[in-house]
């Protein structure tokens, strides 16, 4: 089994676990620093994602085509989940976590009526390796759609990178911009929540993550300090300008300078 070894990597060890079956050995991180993850942002659906949060089929083809694989994501109604698992012999899908949020988790098989799911998670977790799962069990972790991805050996294709990181230099002047923007002026609680995963996870969240990966520790100190302060902002509750309380410069000048770092892989 393979383990997730860095932040909120479940879809990224659920992805080693699957290659595993295909007799190839890898794990989450060299899957990320393969097809250059620490320099990759988007905005999907109006949210900015970069990191682990980068976990469609477009993204992990940047690993599986150049390696001889291909995914496909094939999207249902909750209700068809389970007869669709059946035709499959491993499958990656996410669902309800325990502990709460969700959570990628690999299909395997079946095993006395149930459904087996291997638990994508850290090797020292407390946590199950496998869920055994009704069918009723299942369908009350799913939401009313699901995406079910599976892999299949393809003929192998050369990626182009070059590309990726030129798209994501345009997001982070974009999320920069937006930044300036949404802290230069009063915000309520729920605004500020709200923001909290639309804006501000991509750069103070995850892209720490990925810096950490890279062992960018200056930067990686720079920008978990606008994470503390916007976290104190989360947690006072009250109608602000969070400008009052982050430097919005020194943060866009944090930005310039992961822009920097991509720029340096082109």
């Amino acid at each position: 089994m393979k383990y997730m070894t860095f932040n909120s990597s479940c879809a990224y060890a659920g992805l080693a676990n699957m290659l595993e079956r295909f007799g190839m050995e890898t794990q989450d991180r060299e899957i990320a620093l393969a097809m250059g993850l620490p320099y990759l942002f988007a905005r999907e659906d109006g949210v900015y994602c970069a990191g682990p949060m980068l976990q469609t089929a477009a993204w992990f083809h940047l690993y599986l085509r150049p390696r001889g694989f291909h995914m496909t994501e094939t999207k249902m109604d909750r209700a068809a989940v389970g007869g669709f698992l059946q035709s499959v012999s491993c499958a990656m899908l996410g669902m309800a976590a325990p502990t709460g949020g969700r959570h990628a988790v690999v299909y395997t098989g079946m095993k006395e009526g149930r459904y087996v799911f291997l638990n994508n998670r850290r090797q020292n977790s407390p946590e199950p390796e496998n869920f055994f799962l009704t069918e009723e069990e299942l369908a009350a972790r799913l939401g009313d759609r699901a995406v079910i991805a599976t892999i299949e050996k393809a003929k192998p294709q050369p990626v182009e990178l070059t590309g990726c990181f030129q798209a994501s230099i345009g997001v982070l002047l974009e999320l920069k911009e937006e930044i300036s923007a949404f802290c230069g002026k009063e915000r309520s609680p729920r605004e500020q929540a709200e923001a909290g995963n639309r804006i501000f996870r991509a750069i103070f969240l995850d892209a720490v993550t990925m810096l950490e990966l890279i062992g960018e520790e200056e930067l990686t100190t720079r920008l978990r300090v606008f994470q503390r302060q916007f976290l104190d902002i989360l947690k006072e509750g009250k109608t602000q300008v969070p400008g009052d309380k982050m430097s919005i410069p020194a943060a866009a000048e944090a930005i310039d300078d992961y822009i920097g770092l991509i720029k340096a892989q082109m």
